[in-house]
C-alpha cells in the first residue's frame, strides 16, 4: 500500500488528466476528430506504458500501487473518453454532458481516496477496504462537481439540475464503492453519463 504522501501526488496526477480530457472536448470542432486522436493516443502510448512498467523503480516512482497500474487506467481513461464523446457529443450534441460525466468522477474519485484514508474508519463494500467516508466524499464531491457544470452550462432549470446532480452524485459514489482494480476510471463517468443522457432525454 503506498504512503498517504504518494497517495496525494497520484491522485493529483488523476485531476491533472481530468483536466487534459476535458479539454480534449474542444480540442476540435467535430466530436470524432477528437474521438480518432484519442483512439491513435491509446494505440502509440499504451505499449509504452507497459514497457515503462517493466523498467524496475518505474512504478514505485510513480507512485502506482501495483506495476502496470498505470497502464491499465490509462487504457480505461482513453476508452471511457471515447465512449462518453462518442455519446454526448457525438449523438445528443452536448459537450457538457461528457463533461459533466468526467467531473462526476474526477474530484469525487480523488476526495474519496485522500479523505477515506486520512479519517476513514467504518469500512464497507464487498472487500471492507474502502470506508463510509470516503463514499460520502465522493458523493459529495461529485454532487458539487456536476451541479457547478450544469449550472455554467445552463443545463435545465435550477431544481431540475438540483436533482439531477444528486441522483448522478449516487450513482456514482456507488459505482466508485463497487468497481475495485481502478476500474472506476471508466465505470463512474459512463454510470453518470446514462443518468445525465436520461435527464437530456426527458427535461431537454
Amino acid at each position: 500500500m503506498v504512503s498517504y504522501g504518494k497517495e496525494v501526488f497520484r491522485k493529483t496526477l488523476h485531476i491533472m488528466v481530468l483536466f487534459f480530457t476535458v479539454c480534449w472536448f474542444y480540442m476540435y470542432e467535430e466530436w470524432y476528430k477528437s474521438v480518432l486522436t484519442i483512439a491513435v493516443v491509446l494505440v502509440v502510448v499504451y505499449p509504452l506504458l507497459k514497457l515503462l512498467a517493466k523498467i524496475p523503480g518505474v512504478s514505485e516512482l510513480a507512485s502506482a500501487r501495483k506495476s502496470g497500474e498505470f497502464a491499465n487506467s490509462f487504457v480505461a481513461l482513453m476508452i471511457m473518453f471515447i465512449v462518453v464523446a462518442s455519446v454526448c457529443w457525438g449523438w445528443l450534441g452536448e459537450r457538457s454532458l461528457g463533461i459533466a460525466s468526467i467531473f462526476a468522477w474526477g474530484p469525487g474519485d480523488a476526495a474519496a481516496a485522500l479523505i477515506g484514508r486520512k479519517i476513514g474508519k467504518h469500512k464497507i463494500g464487498r472487500k471492507k477496504i474502502k470506508s463510509m467516508e470516503g463514499t460520502i466524499a465522493m458523493f459529495a464531491f461529485s454532487f458539487i462537481s456536476v451541479m457547478v457544470v450544469l449550472i455554467i452550462f445552463n443545463k435545465f432549470s435550477i431544481p431540475a439540475i438540483i436533482i439531477v446532480s444528486i441522483i448522478t452524485a449516487a450513482i456514482s459514489a456507488f459505482v466508485e464503492l463497487m468497481v475495485e482494480n481502478g476500474f472506476d476510471t471508466f465505470y463512474c463517468p459512463v454510470s453518470a453519463m446514462a443518468v445525465l443522457v436520461l435527464a437530456e432525454l426527458l427535461l431537454g
